[in-house]
């Protein structure tokens, strides 16, 4: 991430550690409380990226961008709710997230990864193919190698 995007992302997170401080709304949410607008938000964004994908005007562009802002709102809020469950600074679970699903994409696709320097895309089939195999593999280590948990 580049220096203005970081100094962004700290401006957002401080501004929900101040909502959690400040807002007597945001103040008594919970997971719980908040699960309906996780739902909410994101039928919202489906609606907007259907309507986007019908017809791609700038308008219906900036639906599908105040609605991600919505869902990212959510990411951020249960985010904070984690870092105030284990007496964490505002960010490190927002910082775990991120730093997660950029190990998650790399993972997942190898093909786009690869060290070889050329630009060519590998088959939809080979990439499938490998994303399934990564994706059990996955599952296989979440249950343990005896199959426990």
């Amino acid at each position: 991430m580049g220096e203005r995007d970081e100094r962004g992302l700290q401006a957002v997170i401080e501004a929900m550690a101040t909502l959690r401080r400040r807002c007597p709304w945001s103040s008594r949410q919970d997971h719980q409380s908040l699960e309906k607008y996780a739902r909410e938000e994101t039928n919202e964004l489906i609606v907007a990226l259907e309507d986007f994908a019908t017809e791609p005007t700038a308008e219906n562009r900036a639906a599908v961008v105040d609605e991600l802002g919505d869902v990212f709102y959510q990411v951020l809020f249960h985010s904070a709710l984690l870092d105030e469950s284990s007496g964490r600074d505002y960010g490190h679970s927002l910082g775990a997230i991120i730093d997660g699903l950029e190990a998650k994409l790399i993972r997942r696709h190898p093909l786009a990864f690869t060290d070889d320097p050329g630009d060519e895309m590998a088959s939809l089939d080979d990439v499938e193919r490998e994303y399934r195999r990564i994706k059990a593999e996955e599952k296989a280590a979440a249950r343990g190698e005896d199959g426990s948990r």
